[in-house]
């Protein structure tokens, strides 16, 4: 079973801005392979959503999923409507009193 994949304000913010980073920073083929992983990583997430691992025990749907060393992304598992909600990617350069 397929779920829809759904991207929150904040999820395409931080994606955006992590891109930016690369273009900036990077070669171009780093920007390139990053976007392919993140589309890659999504596909597989379609279909188990499960395959990440859990933030917490109360909130079982929320978790989240390495995409690079320093990159991973947080989503919530919405069972009854078949969809998984990107809520944000997250740079582990980042303060961790941002990720509330």
């Amino acid at each position: 079973m397929v779920y829809k994949i759904v991207w929150t304000h904040k999820a395409l913010e931080t994606y955006l801005s992590n891109m930016k980073y690369l273009e900036a920073i990077w070669p171009e083929k780093v920007m390139i392979d990053f976007a392919k992983n993140v589309e890659k990583k999504l596909i597989l997430l379609s279909e188990p959503p499960n395959i990440g691992s859990s933030r917490n025990k109360q909130q079982q749907n929320l978790r989240h999923t390495v995409l690079h060393k320093r990159v991973s992304f947080i989503y919530r598992v919405k069972p009854t409507k078949k969809q998984i909600e990107l809520l944000r990617f997250w740079n582990s350069y980042q303060h961790p009193s941002k990720l509330k």
